[in-house]
């Protein structure tokens, strides 16, 4: 034995090993078999595999110590349709040797091949089928070059035959090394899945698309229906449920498989061993490669105790409005008529005054005015109450309103009863809104008020709205120079009655700014005061636009 030939069997059997070494990259294995048959035979070396089917072939690893080479060749990572009289005859021989393509014109090759060999110069090709227990998975093709090297000769044939038979295993071994690693990984996603599945605390079934019968619950079903997944599974609606809950239940699973979306059901009833329960179910259709529907998924959630929460809250909120419809109507009722007779006590205190003034002497007369004074502040009072009571009863209906004019509108309206006052006004800020006009006057009526008489002891009196966005959303505001508050009293300030000063210091009722809070409410915003005992305050504001 030559040493040539001593060197290329070790090649041979070094290549053997390094195929057995990657069966378990399959990608990295391609690209060895093409590498290490090149070395081998010290030519261009294709490796390609028959597709599913077995119509057509793809040339998947190329190996060449040019690179160039392997740019230029067209097929790589293409399908080729392996109808060609070559193939069939590959079919036959398993071995397609011409050791002089150049001399023979590349006479066997396909018309795209041959243009390819002519680009490279190939002096000889050989082209071995790779068979595996009889059936052919590929070929491995050689493409001698070299002007250097000696043809391709009956040795290096054997070699190459030799070298595809190792390589067919090996893709063989790698494909199946491949299958089980994809089989392992399947049965731990179906074993996470039905973990998943098992875990979920809503109710999730499934049904075969013919019968609706069950083939799949998990335990929350189980545990919600009180039925064991044993009698459940191969029968259907009809088995367990009355036969107006079944019909509903098979209707909407029909309407589940011949639609193309998912099928929502807000509120379902069912009756379990525990009763009468209520599902929100979603229902969607599992079709087969060729869009057939096979099976049907339902996830259903309880939601019976969320519905008597609600209808729980319902009942609340309905009685608690019933009730504070009483007691506005109550109070409303009260307010109008204690108008009368505060209206007979003053009236007759003036006549008093008026026709015996002179016979009650001066502590008489003192005594009838302090009873017309609390009669006039207790018909204020009521004038409140009974405008507090309108603000929340009048339907509110919104427009556009300016807002910089109803401020101006309640200024003017109180400088012409003091006109002695001078008071700057400022006016800043986009203050067009959608609101209600009517309330919204009233509103700056009581804000204008308040600014007007805390800041009667100022010289300098200012009075400003302005506007401004805060967290996307505009917010509105009057702002005084006036006595201020101190910030720990600002909880009160919107009770009604709550007044945090006296009648004496300053007027007022009490209930200005409970009108206010209830007109911002009701348009859907909020209102809050901030402020410094000697520095004024601020009432800013939001309508929920």
């Amino acid at each position: 034995m030559t040493d040539q030939v001593r060197q290329a069997l070790a090649d041979v059997s070094s290549a053997a090993n390094t195929f057995l070494e990657t069966t378990d990259d399959y990608d990295q294995l391609l690209a060895t078999i093409a590498r290490s048959c090149a070395g081998v035979l010290h030519a261009t070396c294709t490796v390609s595999l028959i597709d599913d089917g077995g119509e057509t072939i793809t040339p998947v690893a190329m190996h060449d110590e040019d690179p160039a080479i392997v740019a230029a060749y067209p097929y790589l990572g293409q399908s080729v349709s392996i109808g060609s009289s070559a193939m069939r005859a590959l079919r036959e021989h398993d071995v397609l040797y011409e050791p002089n393509a150049r001399a023979n014109g590349y006479a066997a090759a396909a018309p795209g091949m041959r243009t390819f060999l002519e680009s490279i110069g190939a002096l000889g090709y050989l082209v071995i089928a790779m068979r595996v227990r009889g059936e052919m998975i590929g070929i491995l093709a050689v493409f001698r070059r070299r002007a250097e090297l000696p043809p391709l000769d009956e040795r290096e044939r054997g070699f190459a035959v030799h070298l595809a038979h190792l390589a067919g295993l090996a893709i063989a071994n790698a494909r199946a090394f491949r299958s089980a690693e994809q089989t392992q990984r399947l049965h731990d996603v179906t074993k996470f899945v039905d973990a998943v599945l098992e875990n979920i605390p809503a109710m999730v079934f499934v049904k075969d698309a013919e019968r609706l019968a069950f083939v799949r619950m998990n335990r929350a079903g189980e545990e919600l229906l009180g039925i064991p997944r044993e009698q459940l599974i191969g029968k259907t609606d009809f088995d367990f449920f009355p036969q107006d809950e079944a019909e509903f239940f098979v209707e909407k699973d029909r309407a589940t498989l011949h639609g193309d979306s998912t099928v929502d059901i807000a509120e379902e009833p069912i009756q379990t061993a525990t009763g009468t329960r209520w599902l929100h179910t979603r229902k969607v259709p599992l079709r087969d490669s060729a869009g057939v529907p096979r099976w049907l998924v339902g996830i259903s959630h309880d939601i019976t105790e969320l519905k008597q929460h609600v209808a729980s809250l319902r009942a609340a909120k309905e009685a608690a409005e019933a009730a504070n419809r009483e007691l506005e109507a109550f109070s409303y009722s009260v307010a109008h008529d204690l108008r009368t007779p505060l209206r007979s006590i003053d009236g007759f205190s003036q006549a008093l005054l008026e026709d015996f003034g002179d016979q009650l002497g001066g502590v008489g007369a003192g005594h009838l005015n302090r009873v017309r004074a609390a009669a006039q502040r207790m018909a204020t009072l009521i004038d409140d109450l009974l405008m507090l009571s309108r603000v929340t009863r009048a339907e509110l209906k919104r427009s556009h309103v300016d807002l910089g004019e109803l401020f101006r509108t309640s200024l003017a309206t109180l400088q012409r009863l003091d006109p002695e006052r001078r008071v700057a006004i400022a006016i800043s800020g986009e203050l067009h809104v959608s609101a209600d006009p009517q309330q919204l006057a009233i509103t700056f009526d009581n804000l204008c008020g308040n600014a007007w008489k805390f800041t009667s002891k100022r010289a300098d009196a200012r009075i400003e709205l302005g506007s401004h966005v805060e967290h996307g959303s505009r917010v509105f505001f009057v702002r005084d120079n006036g006595v201020g508050f101190d910030m720990q009293y600002a909880g009160k300030l919107f009770g009604v009655f709550q007044r945090l000063h006296s009648d004496s210091e300053f007027p007022g009722t009490g209930i200005g700014l409970a009108t206010v809070q209830r007109i911002i409410q009701r348009h859907g915003g909020r209102v809050w005061a901030t402020g410094e005992v000697g520095h004024g305050a601020m009432f800013s504001f939001t309508l929920g636009e």
